[in-house]
């Protein structure tokens, strides 16, 4: 594009040198460079959830907090998110 000022092609050598070559081979035979055996596997456990949260106001008396179907039209939650935060969100 106009305006534009291309950098000068970067002077590299064709092959490479023969020091170089030389410490490959070097490092190829002492095993240097190589990956080290594993060693104890450890183990991760992942879940993949989902976890829908909605505002609500106050609950009025002789009313459950987390409500029922209420306004919303939502079936009522199977667990309260009181409930899913004491058990620290791990399934029994």
């Amino acid at each position: 594009p106009p305006g534009v000022v291309a950098a000068p092609p970067a002077a590299v050598p064709p092959r490479p040198r023969e020091a170089d070559t030389a410490a490959a081979r070097e490092a190829a035979r002492s095993g240097a460079g190589r990956r080290r055996g594993r060693g104890a596997e450890q183990v991760v456990h992942v879940e993949i959830g989902r976890l829908e949260v909605s505002a609500a106001g106050a609950a009025r008396p002789g009313e459950r907090a987390g409500g029922g179907s209420g306004r919303t039209g939502r079936p009522a939650p199977a667990l309260s998110l009181e409930d899913y935060l004491t058990r620290g969100g791990r399934r029994s």
